[in-house]
């Protein structure tokens, strides 16, 4: 089955249509690829910046838990809304936003996530071979394989706790690499006052 068949799929707000201001208007937690982890697939909230503009914005453009964000350039990173600390973000152009209707979003969440949909994503860029960007149509032409409810749900928990792994590892990787850079500060402090030589 294709994903346009179990989901609805659109691209987030232009923003430059919105008419931004500094002052005044309705004030709205933005999204931009930078604060996406495309190694785990992470939204970085803290690094969201606030944007205000003139006109309100439709609800539709905002994140609500269970949607899925694809960033339309490579590469093409799936994001999952798993709750709801990461609801009411505005979402730019730079992503589709997909909410499922007759699918269990996160088994859609682990295919549009999985190497197979990226390699029929690959197919449909258009542009550069290294920047190259996809439209909504192609992520809606997409084909994943069609499960029982049961088995939707079942490779959606797998995902979630192999990408919770993931996440676990960066983790305890990223706290290593400060505490070597601790431990070589000291050391190289030691040997400057002499006392290792």
């Amino acid at each position: 089955m294709q994903i346009q068949d179990v989901a609805l799929i659109k691209t987030g707000a232009v923003l430059s249509r919105l008419n931004a201001v500094e002052f005044g208007g309705e004030a709205y937690l933005t999204l931009s690829l930078k604060n996406i982890d495309d190694e785990l697939g992470l939204i970085l909230k803290d690094t969201c910046k606030t944007m205000r503009f003139e006109e309100n914005v439709s609800d539709e453009f905002f994140t609500r838990a269970g949607d899925i964000l694809v960033r339309l350039s490579s590469p093409y990173t799936a994001v999952y809304i798993d709750s709801l600390d990461y609801s009411g973000l505005l979402v730019p152009s730079h992503f589709a936003i997909i909410r499922a209707d007759k699918i269990t979003p996160g088994y859609l969440y682990a295919m549009l996530d999985s190497q197979e949909i990226r390699k029929q994503l690959l197919i449909s860029r258009s542009g550069s071979t290294t920047l190259g960007t996809i439209c909504v149509k192609s992520i809606a032409e997409c084909v994943i394989p069609e499960l029982p409810v049961n088995e939707q749900k079942l490779v959606a928990q797998y995902h979630m706790a192999a990408k919770k792994e993931l996440r676990l590892y960066s983790a305890l990787l990223a706290e290593k690499q400060k505490l070597a850079r601790i431990r070589y500060a000291k050391l190289t402090k030691r040997i400057e006052e002499g006392e290792l030589l």
